[in-house]
């Protein structure tokens, strides 16, 4: 049930081929619901140049529609990333200038007043697709990637134990992007990104336009933080059939369910969505699933474990949700669509300017809800909605 659906801005940084739009980056986390009730949501407006976007923090009450906005900063190049804290802290992570200083901003009084610390670090001069996870202790990872060979993770973890961060870097052969981390309860960390070099340093031929291909996905874990030795397992590799095909594995959604298995959704190109589900370093499943819009695909649990995958049709006119049934035990066996209308504010197909639904997820700090918040995006258009997932219509 879909009970409410209502306006963030119209003045989010979406023209069209002018990059880094406010839509992009499937793994930023924009919206987290504190236990209040409040609702915390971030965007980004055009700013001064490609490198200096504005950053603005919104806020919506307990039974408000209206959404305010308490803060705003220079946000850098990129969308920036909240989290919410294990006793509703509001983190907020950006790059001003886009000049390797990384920035953090904690609340701890919804949102009134800010420290900020820049941490410390060796990061990457370049755009950085950077990501932040949180877990339910408080250990933090803030992150970002470097260039295309080799492949590196620039990162930095937070123990609130320590009450210190430390810096890292993890290499691999080519560069994974659009990454999803996950803080575990032990000490460990686990990732997923997709390759995202140019088509000449895998020996393909050069595009006639975009020459950056994304055509492998791969999954990474570290046991130990505090001795980060990276291992890899290989999800998928699909060889391009055209010259101009970018798009192969494009992935949309990485999860931790309450089990502690890793959830990917990616697109392949030509046969359709892919779920893959990794268990103690090993692929347990690869299924495909028939859903609508396979570029803005995600997945979720409720309050009692029960697993949806949510998408949009392929207009942009409803938010489709896709149960579990009731034999489902991890999210693969689904149920027709629930298809909720949301053509009074609609989204539309574009990957970077047109975000997918994204939720108030764990690895954001939001315990699992019967009720999910969530925002899309539109070019300049962000909305935000509430779903009763426990409902059936």
């Amino acid at each position: 049930m879909l009970n409410s659906l209502d306006q963030v801005t119209d003045q989010a940084f979406g023209n069209e081929d002018e990059y880094v739009p406010n839509s992009w980056g499937a793994h930023k986390l924009r919206i987290i619901r504190t236990t209040s009730g409040d609702l915390f949501t971030v965007f980004i407006s055009q700013g001064s140049d490609t490198q200096n976007r504005t950053w603005h923090l919104m806020h919506q009450a307990p039974g408000s529609s209206t959404w305010n906005e308490l803060k705003q900063g220079n946000a850098g190049t990129e969308p920036i990333n909240i989290i919410r804290g294990p006793h509703d802290e509001i983190h907020l992570f950006s790059w001003p200038g886009t000049q390797q200083e990384a920035h953090h901003f904690v609340s701890t009084n919804l949102g009134q007043s800010f420290s900020e610390e820049i941490l410390s670090g060796q990061w990457s001069s370049d755009q950085g697709y950077s990501g932040a996870s949180i877990n339910p202790k408080g250990d933090i990872v803030f992150f970002q990637t470097g260039d295309d060979v080799p492949g590196i993770f620039y990162w930095t973890y937070y123990s609130p134990i320590t009450n210190k961060w430390t810096f890292h870097t993890s290499q691999m052969d080519y560069r994974h992007t659009y990454a999803f981390f996950f803080p575990g309860n032990n000490n460990d960390l686990t990732m997923v990104g997709m390759r995202d070099v140019l088509r000449p340093t895998l020996h393909f031929p050069s595009a006639s336009g975009f020459n950056y291909i994304f055509n492998e996905i791969r999954y990474f874990y570290i046991s130990d933080v505090n001795n980060p030795v990276l291992q890899q397992l290989p999800i998928t590799e699909v060889q391009p059939q055209n010259n101009d095909d970018a798009d192969v594995t494009y992935l949309t959604d990485a999860y931790m369910d309450t089990q502690g298995r890793t959830h990917i959704i990616y697109s392949n190109l030509y046969d359709g969505v892919h779920h893959v589900i990794v268990d103690h370093g090993a692929i347990i499943k690869n299924v495909i699933q028939n859903v609508t819009a396979p570029n803005k695909v995600r997945i979720i649990q409720d309050a009692v474990g029960h697993f949806y995958l949510i998408s949009m049709d392929d207009q942009g006119q409803t938010i489709n949700i896709y149960p579990g049934t009731a034999s489902d035990t991890d999210g693969t066996q689904l149920e027709a669509p629930i298809k909720l209308d949301i053509s009074r504010f609609p989204g539309c197909t574009d990957d970077d300017f047109c975000h997918a639904p994204t939720f108030n997820v764990p690895r954001g700090g939001n315990p699992l809800s019967n009720y999910l918040d969530g925002t899309y995006g539109n070019h300049s258009n962000e909305y935000h909605f509430r779903i009763n997932l426990r409902s059936n219509g």
